[in-house]
């Protein structure tokens, strides 16, 4: 399995020879085979595909032959440095540009609270 992973992968990518697949036996599910591939920063984006479909198919074809063999093995991309980090923002951090801060009403200034300013526009119109 270890073979025919190494064998697609390095069929896809632009450095085949950083491609570097690690083989080992996991220590909570026994039987189970993992196999960690490792590549280039610059090829990890063609290995995993657009939303992930690439590495799906890659999985697909490695788990076939597990199942023919009556083996079980997962398959995972290392990440590295540029991985994706998740992390929860404070108060006192800035939101991400896409998100529009909410202002509660105390933060308003009096004019804006007053319903008589809403109810004068919506008669401007008519």
């Amino acid at each position: 399995m270890k073979e025919l992973l190494e064998h697609i992968v390095q069929s896809i990518v632009n450095n085949p020879d950083e491609v570097k697949i690690k083989e080992k036996e996991s220590v909570d599910f026994p039987g189970l085979i993992i196999l960690t591939v490792d590549v280039a920063e610059e090829d990890k984006g063609i290995v995993i595909g657009r939303r992930g479909r690439t590495i799906n198919a890659i999985r697909d074809l490695v788990t076939i032959n597990a199942i023919r063999n009556e083996k079980r093995v997962k398959v995972i991309v290392e990440e590295g440095e540029g991985g994706r980090e998740r992390r929860e923002f404070n108060k006192k951090e800035e939101a991400p540009k896409d998100e529009v801060p909410k202002k509660d009403a105390s933060e308003m200034p009096k004019e804006e609270q007053s319903d008589e300013a809403s109810d004068d526009l919506l008669y401007d119109d008519l």
